[in-house]
């Protein structure tokens, strides 16, 4: 199954003493801002708002805090200002050390909440025991959290959404293909939804992201929550920093070297700041999707390994360089791995264990 249900009984005895002021009639949802976030929040909303079903029966107001896991903590302490919610809903948030922590403060404050942790991260997958404690119910798998959440939906008898956010689902490739082509208006919904996401993603609106949501989950005819000339000049700007990104990826193969079944290109003299994800990919498709490797270092000076390759190699490959030590923690998602190296790590050491892990490839 590609859905992990885990729900415990003894969960709750185990949670901390404490005591948080209830929130009248609400429930807490904290996303990441991309599409699948998005589409994410927009389906518990739709569940808990109209449908008055998940996570809580009955109306309840739905608070709405987009994050990804470095503004985890801030998010949860926006929730957290009117009292403790009735319910808290994370969703597509990979769990880190910070979001761990924020999350075990948060059942010290309100024993009384009950927690919902979905996701698909490689980080998520790996430290899933630290959740057991805290958490009521966790749902992972290897498919986008859209996808686990539209699962555990129609477990519960919600087996049709809104048509936009149906639509939506298709744009960022949630949903499983049915084969039946999209409607020309289809198709267009599908554009528009695709264009407000990455728009909403660069700008970093939290308004501007919560009206994203309520749009994709009401039933009712509304307009866009955006301008498009907006969504237009925020495509644009992303289109060009994509053709930079392209030309650096082109540059930077040129010195890719085959170790096993790995080609590895070590940046970290020619690569700063952020994208680094997105320029493993363009090395991954340049270099004929054979499996990379790319080695980049942080300002702060902490050293990214990032492997993409097929299927769920780059993760297998990740827990392995775990398991030897060689690395801090792992992040990513599908055929992307995201790992951060230890502090001082022998360079010789990891491309000998990258040429033994390449089997697993």
């Amino acid at each position: 199954m590609s859905l992990l249900w885990l729900t415990g009984a003894s969960t709750m005895a185990s949670k901390p003493s404490g005591s948080g002021r209830r929130l009248p009639s609400a429930v807490g949802v904290i996303a990441d801002w991309d599409a699948d976030g998005a589409t994410s929040a927009a389906m518990i909303y739709y569940a808990q708002y109209y449908r008055k079903l998940y996570p809580v029966r009955g109306r309840r107001e739905v608070l709405l805090e987009p994050a990804g896991p470095r503004g985890f903590p801030d998010a949860l302490g926006h929730i957290l200002s009117p009292g403790c919610p009735e319910a808290l809903v994370v969703l597509d948030i990979p769990l880190t050390p910070k979001v761990h922590e924020a999350l075990l403060e948060y059942a010290r404050r309100c024993p009384g909440s009950r927690t919902i942790y979905i996701d698909h991260h490689f980080s998520t997958l790996y430290n899933s025991k630290q959740l057991y404690e805290i958490t009521e119910e966790v749902f992972l798998g290897h498919k986008p959290a859209a996808l686990l959440t539209f699962q555990l939906l129609r477990s519960l008898g919600v087996r049709h959404l809104t048509p936009r956010l149906t639509a939506f689902m298709k744009a960022v490739g949630v949903l499983e293909r049915s084969g039946r082509p999209m409607t020309e208006a289809e198709t267009r919904v599908v554009r528009l939804a695709a264009s407000i996401s990455k728009a909403s993603t660069v700008l970093r609106d939290k308004e501007l992201w919560r009206k994203l949501v309520r749009w994709l989950a009401s039933p009712l005819p509304q307009d866009a929550p955006i301008d498009l000339t907006t969504v237009e000049r925020v495509v644009k700007i992303a289109e060009q920093s994509d053709r930079e990104l392209l030309e650096k990826a082109r540059d930077l193969a040129f010195s890719a070297r085959r170790i096993g079944y790995i080609r590895f290109i070590d940046a970290r003299k020619r690569w700063r700041g952020r994208g680094a994800s997105a320029l493993a990919s363009k090395l991954y498709r340049i270099l004929n999707r054979q499996p990379v490797a790319l080695l980049v270092q942080r300002d702060d000076g902490a050293m990214l390994l990032i492997l993409r390759s097929r299927g769920r190699g780059a993760y297998r490959v990740a827990v392995g360089l775990m398991k030897e030590g060689l690395a801090e923690n792992i992040g990513g998602h599908g055929g992307l791995a995201v790992v951060k190296l230890q502090e001082g790590v022998d360079m010789a050491r990891l491309e000998q264990a990258l040429r033994r892990l390449s089997l697993r490839l």
